[in-house]
C-alpha cells in the first residue's frame, strides 16, 4: 500500500493489521509498503517492524522511541536520523540494504547480520555491538560506551567486509573478535582498551592516532606478508600485548614470509610479545617508557636509532663476556645495533649491575665507531677503544702501559747505553737495569737518567715516556676508583 510520512503511532498502526495502538507500542509484521516509508517525529514506547517490505527507503527521523526493532525488513536503505532511541536493534537486513544511523542518541545498539553499516555522529550510552557482518562497517565521529564487532558471514561473491573508524571515542573497550576482513583502518580512535582477537586481514592493519588509557591486546592476528602493519602516532598508557601474530597461509610457503608489526612515532608503557612463527615488531621513532618484555618463540624486536627503551626484562641472564651479550641481543633483536645494546645496558644500570653495564657500554661504543668513515673508525676503535678502553675497561690501558714498559726496556737493552764494555745483549744485569729505567720513565718514579743518557734527545724521549705514563696511570686509577665507589 502507498504511504506518505507517518507522524503518529495511530498512522503507523493503520498501515498494518494492528490498526489500533496498545500501550504506546506498534508491531508491524509481514506488511508491504509500495513507496518510501518515513516515520517523522513519532513518539513511542516500542516500535517493531518485522518482515516488512518497503519499495524504497525506510527513514526514521526526529523520533523518540524507547525500543526500536527492525527485523527482516526489505528496503533499499534503512536510515535512522536525529532520533532519541533507547534500544535499537537491526537484524537480517538484505545485503544491498545499507543501514545508516546518524545524529542519534541511543542507550544501546545491536546490528545483526546486515550489509553495509554506517554510524555517524552517534552517541551510545551502553554497548554497541555489530555481529555477523555481511558488509562494510564505517564509524565516524561517534561516542560510545563500548564497542564489540564479532564474526561475519562467509565472503562469497561479495567479498570480505572492511571496518573503518574515524574520530571514535569509546569510554570502555573496543573488541574485534573472530573476523576475516579485507581491511581494518583505525584513525583518531580513543578507548580504554582495544582487543583484536582472531582477526584475519587481507590488507595490512593501519592504526593512526590511537590512544588507549589502559591496554591493547593483539591475539591471533593474521596479516599478509610483505608490508608491515603499522600503529602510527599513537599512545598506549598501559601494556601492549602481542600474541601469535601470523602471516596468511598462502604466504607461509615463501621463505622470507614474516609477520611484521611496526610502531611508528608512538609511545607505549610496556610491550610484551610472543609468536611461534617468524615475527618482527619494529619500533621506529617510538619509545617503551617502562619495560620491554623478552620476545618468545620466533619473534624478534627491531629498534631504530630514534627509539628508546626504559627497561628490559632479563630473565636472570648473566653476562660474563661480550659473547654472551651478543648472543642475548641476537635472540631478542633482529640485529645487534647500538640501540639494542643501549636497551640492555639501561636495564642492567637499573639493577646496579655495574660490571656488565661497563661491558655493554664498551661494546656499544665499539659498534657505533664501526659505522664511522675509515679514518675516524680506525682512530675510535683502535685508540679510544683498544688503547683507552672507552674509559670503562682498566685492562686495556694497563696492557698498553705494561707493553710500553717492556718495549722500552728491550729498546734500551738493544741500544746499549746501560751495558758496560764487553757485556752482551743477553746480559741479565744490564737487562735488569734497562727494565728498571723503563719503569722509572713510564711511571715517573724520578730516579733520574744515567750520565750516558743526559743528552737533549734522550731527555725529550724521557719526557714523552713520562707523559704517556701519566696518562695511562691516571686513566687506570680513575677507572678503578670509579668501580670501587659504585
Amino acid at each position: 500500500m502507498p504511504v506518505g510520512a507517518v507522524r503518529t503511532l495511530e498512522e503507523l498502526a493503520r498501515i498494518g493489521r494492528q490498526r489500533t495502538v496498545a500501550d504506546r507500542s506498534v508491531h508491524l509484521r509481514q506488511e508491504g509498503v509500495e513507496a518510501d516509508l518515513l516515520l517523522d517525529s513519532v513518539s513511542a514506547d516500542s516500535v517493531t517492524l518485522e518482515h516488512v517490505s518497503v519499495d524504497g527507503t525506510l527513514t526514521i527521523r526526529s523520533c523518540r522511541i524507547d525500543e526500536l526493532v527492525i527485523d527482516h525488513v526489505e528496503a533499499d536503505a534503512v536510515l535512522v536520523a536525529n532520533c532519541r532511541v533507547g534500544r535499537l536493534t537491526v537484524r537480517n537486513a538484505p545485503v544491498g540494504c545499507e543501514v545508516i544511523v546518524t545524529d542519534t542518541s541511543l542507550v544501546s545498539l545491536a546490528v545483526h547480520s546486515c550489509g553495509d553499516t554506517r554510524l555517524e555522529r552517534v552517541r551510545v550510552e551502553e554497548l554497541a555491538q555489530l555481529n555477523t557482518l555481511r558488509g562494510d562497517v564505517r564509524i565516524v565521529h561517534a561516542r560510545l560506551s563500548a564497542l564489540a564487532v564479532r564474526s561475519q558471514v562467509t565472503a562469497g561473491r561479495l567479498g570480505r567486509p572492511r571496518v573503518d573508524a574515524r574520530a571514535l571515542r569509546v569510554r570502555e573497550d573496543i573488541t574485534l573478535d573472530d573476523l576475516w576482513l579485507s581491511g581494518l583502518d583505525l584513525r583518531d580512535v580513543e578507548a580504554k582498551e582495544l582487543n583484536l582477537q582472531r582477526v584475519r586481514l587481507d590488507q595490512p592493519l593501519r592504526a593512526t592516532e590511537l590512544r588507549c588509557s589502559e591496554t591493547v591486546r593483539v591475539n591471533g592476528l593474521v596479516i599478509p606478508a610483505g608490508d608491515s602493519s603499522t600503529i602510527t602516532d599513537s599512545t598506549v598508557r598501559g601494556p601492549l600485548e602481542v600474541r601469535d601474530l601470523k602471516v596468511c597461509e598462502s604466504d607461509r610457503a615463501r621463505p622470507e614470509a614474516t609477520a611484521r608489526l611496526s610502531l611508528d612515532n608512538s609511545t607505549v608503557t610496556r610491550l610484551t610479545a610472543a609468536s611461534a612463527q617468524p615475527t618482527v615488531i619494529s619500533l621506529r621513532g617510538s619509545s617503551v617508557t617502562d619495560t620491554l618484555g623478552l620476545p618468545g618463540g620466533g619473534l624478534r624486536y627491531s629498534l631504530d636509532a630514534a627509539s628508546s627503551v626504559g627497561d628490559m626484562e632479563l630473565a636472570g641472564q648473566v653476562f660474563r663476556d661480550g659473547g654472551q651479550v651478543v648472543s642475548f641481543v641476537e635472540r631478542s633483536f633482529t640485529e645487534v645495533t647500538g640501540t639494542a645494546l643501549e636497551a640492555v645496558r639501561s636495564a642492567l644500570a637499573k639493577r646496579n649491575r655495574n660490571r656488565e653495564v661497563d661491558q655493554l657500554y664498551y661494546l656499544t661504543r665499539q659498534r657505533e665507531a664501526g659505522m664511522l668513515p675509515p679514518l675516524r673508525r680506525s682512530v675510535s676503535r683502535g685508540v679510544l677503544g683498544g688503547v683507552l678502553g672507552w674509559g670503562v675497561r682498566a685492562r686495556n690501558p694497563a696492557r698498553v702501559l705494561v707493553a710500553g714498559i717492556l718495549l722500552t726496556a728491550v729498546g734500551l737493552q738493544l741500544a746499549g747505553p746501560l751495558r758496560n764494555t764487553g757485556q752482551s745483549v743477553t746480559n741479565m744485569t744490564a737487562a735488569a737495569k734497562s727494565l728498571d729505567l723503563a719503569f722509572a720513565l713510564w711511571l715517573n718514579v724520578g730516579t733520574g737518567l744515567p750520565s750516558e743518557l743526559k743528552t737533549a734527545q734522550w731527555t725529550a724521549l724521557a719526557v714523552t715516556f713520562t707523559s704517556a705514563g701519566l696518562l695511562f696511570t691516571t686513566l687506570i686509577v680513575g677507572i678503578v676508583i670509579r668501580k670501587l665507589v659504585r
